[in-house]
């Protein structure tokens, strides 16, 4: 049994390289070479997947019923056919699907918490199935650089510090790679390759804000009932009540809408129409309702970073800087001021932790994690386990999991030490530098990328999920093609 389980986890993390290599090459190669490994990664990702979920409780009712996972399978490959034929030649409809489709969570598996992006799965599989089988090349296509290359070794780094996670670990490092690093990456590659154009882009803006509006009505009806309709353990917060609209987590919703707010602030910005202007004010006031019912600190400070950035573009780099440092200078008043009745006590660590909604023993932990092994870390996707180790309970006991620190840079630094760190600097660089070459002034498309980008990383430096969020994708992807203009 022993050597049954040994053999298990060394083809689960050979699968997982594998898989990440995939995505590398998607992303790195042209031609026919692209083509393959896009077919690849449509096939073996799924199969890691499986064979990773196959024993475990999340998918006992298919695994019981071998019939009914037959069926499910033969249908879903019939519906992605079915989308592959009818996107093949209209990349712009591809693109739109992907817009829609991604805030969409579906909690499918038993035992599920935040829900995985199926709608946006099914769409990426469209267009990994058109691409690998009838594709024909763009000359619209921007070429391949160190953005490209930067993501690419994020991923495969992230596949390689697999290799000694623990093995407790070793299923999150699966789940982690085949449901957002492959996937999304294939997203990156279908999404760069379309031309977005003002009437995609119009359309795309639209989409995004309708929905947001549609969340936020969802939200009202939380917020006036007072019972949410998905992870209705919120329910029972004693200090207040937080919306999550169609969301598991209020601070996925938050960020959803504060990078909503960004987009249509971007748009409007350099307007002079006045009947333009007033309907974005009346979609910002209906969308800061939704956020602050949302009660996520994080998400505005992320609109914050993001209009910083918008004012920077259109006024100067100064005056945006000093705007930036009245209002955290305002906030930080505030706060010493009503440090009492915001629960502020950062004096020991309950009162920091109640402060941060436990956040400060985490970001803690964390820091000693990586001081412990500062060069490689413990492992992808080992943060969970090492924290309940080092406080006293099993990886596989039934308490509390954290999924990281909630401080992305800190959850590297522990699962992949100062190696994971340099990566993911050269990302950041990679990213920021391509989305604001060429000139930012009255180029709103190309600021609305900037802003709500940078908006993302902020809100990442105090919750969680960089790359695990697909929109990060799209805005590298959106921007990218942008920046060949």
């Amino acid at each position: 049994m022993t050597l049954a389980l040994a053999a298990g986890h060394a083809l689960a993390r050979a699968g997982l390289l594998v898989d990440v290599l995939l995505a590398a090459l998607a992303m790195c190669a042209t031609g026919p070479l692209r083509r393959l490994a896009v077919a690849a990664a449509l096939v073996a990702t799924p199969v890691l997947l499986v064979a990773e979920l196959w024993h475990s409780t999340q998918i006992t009712h298919l695994r019981h019923h071998p019939a009914i996972a037959a069926v499910v399978a033969i249908a879903a490959l019939v519906v992605v056919v079915a989308l592959a034929r009818v996107v093949r030649d209209r990349p712009r409809l591809l693109a739109l699907g992907a817009v829609a489709a991604l805030p969409f969570r579906f909690s499918v598996l038993a035992g599920g918490t935040g829900g995985i992006l199926l709608p946006l799965y099914v769409v990426i599989a469209a267009g990994g199935l058109a691409l690998a089988l009838w594709d024909r090349g763009s000359p619209r296509e921007p070429a391949i650089g160190w953005l490209e290359r930067a993501l690419a070794v994020f991923v495969v780094l992230y596949g390689v510090q697999a290799l000694y996670t623990p093995a407790a670990s070793l299923g999150k490092a699966v789940e982690e790679v085949g449901f957002f690093l492959v996937p999304f990456a294939l997203l990156f590659v279908l999404l760069r390759r379309v031309e977005w154009d003002r009437a995609l882009l119009t359309r795309a803006v639209a989409t995004v804000v309708s929905l947001a509006m549609l969340f936020v009505a969802v939200a009202a009806v939380e917020y006036a009932s007072r019972h949410l309709l998905f992870n209705t353990a919120l329910n029972t917060n004693e200090r207040f009540f937080r919306v999550n609209s169609l969301f598991y987590d209020p601070n996925i919703f938050g960020r959803f809408l504060a990078l909503t707010m960004v987009v249509v602030v971007a748009a409007t910005v350099w307007r002079s129409d006045r009947r333009v202007l007033l309907r974005a004010a009346a979609v910002l006031v209906v969308l800061w309702l939704g956020l602050v019912g949302s009660v996520s600190e994080t998400s505005m400070v992320a609109l914050l970073a993001g209009l910083a950035v918008i004012g920077a573009a259109r006024f100067s780099l100064r005056a945006s800087a000093a705007a930036t440092a009245v209002v955290v200078a305002a906030g930080v008043v505030i706060a010493i001021a009503a440090s009492g009745r915001l629960h502020l006590n950062l004096s020991d660590t309950s009162g920091a932790n109640n402060a941060t909604a436990g956040r400060y023993s985490l970001v803690r932990e964390g820091l000693d994690l990586f001081g412990q092994r500062p060069v490689a870390g413990y492992g992808s996707a080992s943060f969970s386990c090492e924290f309940l180790r080092r406080n006293g309970y099993s990886c596989t006991a039934s308490v509390p999991v954290t999924s990281d620190s909630h401080t992305i840079p800190i959850t590297i630094a522990a699962e992949q030490g100062a190696i994971g760190l340099a990566a993911y600097v050269l990302l950041l660089a990679a990213a920021f530098s391509r989305l604001g070459s060429g000139g930012l002034r009255r180029r709103a498309a190309r600021v609305a990328v900037l802003a709500a980008f940078a908006a993302l990383v902020v809100h990442t430096w105090a919750y969680a999920d960089f790359l695990e969020d697909p929109i990060s994708w799209a805005l590298l992807a959106v921007g990218t093609a942008l920046a060949r203009d």
